[in-house]
């Protein structure tokens, strides 16, 4: 039996696989809630965050710390970076990396020495596998996941993320997730269905497609969740 922490930012990205379960919350002092749940006969720690870097982060940690955790997988939405990407497509992240972390070779010149945190290629390859199984996925692609403390609504930062830092999609929480596991030695995945493209019209689409790719993430994460 496995012991796994699911972290979201927001309710609208969790809740509909926390009542599809049945998970029960559990007591905590904290400001994130934490919810108890089986899949597969192994044990499943939901998490909510909050938005950001900091909430994600001490999330993780206290899902670590508390709960031994074996992996994190962090799902919800993100703005699409790359080209090929649309509405309600699912990235699957291989890497996660700071957008707004300036500069970030600060990263690799001190601890942790490193710019970039590898999602565990297992959980990769699962991902893989249930997005080719899952109807309601009509595309999905593998790619680095770019993350900052910033709703990103401007095509010159869009640019900056694809063309100089070779981010597909864009979000507020993966690489503080992946930073801690890192640190922790913790295998992680980070998961993410595409609300908007990250552009001046990310705004009007984000508010129409939240719900609907917060569900597809969902469907993604059951899968893995049965898989594991």
């Amino acid at each position: 039996m496995a012991k796994i922490g699911v972290l979201s930012a927001m309710p609208v990205e969790i809740e509909s696989i926390i009542q599809k379960c049945g998970a029960k919350p559990l007591a905590t002092p904290h400001f994130y809630k934490i919810w108890e749940g089986t899949f597969s006969e192994n044990r499943v720690f939901f998490a909510c965050s909050g938005i950001g870097k900091v909430n994600a982060a001490a999330t993780a940690q206290h899902l670590i710390d508390a709960f031994q955790v074996d992996c994190i997988i962090n799902m919800g939405i993100a703005g699409g970076i790359a080209k090929d990407l649309h509405t309600l497509d699912v990235v699957i992240g291989d890497e996660v990396f700071y957008h707004d972390f300036n500069p970030a070779s600060l990263l690799q010149k001190y601890y942790p020495f490193h710019e970039q945190f590898t999602c565990d290629k297992r959980l990769i390859e699962i991902a893989q596998s249930v997005c080719e199984a899952t109807p309601e996925v009509e595309h999905f692609r593998v790619g680095h996941i770019a993350s900052g403390d910033c709703f990103v609504e401007a095509g010159e930062t869009k640019s900056r993320i694809r063309e100089e830092l070779g981010g597909v999609c864009c979000e507020m929480e993966g690489a503080a997730i992946g930073h801690v596991c890192f640190l922790n030695e913790v295998p992680f995945l980070i998961v993410r269905t595409i609300s908007d493209l990250a552009d001046e019209a990310a705004p009007m689409a984000y508010a129409e497609f939240e719900k609907k790719a917060s569900i597809q993430s969902n469907h993604v994460v059951e899968g893995i969740l049965n898989t594991i």
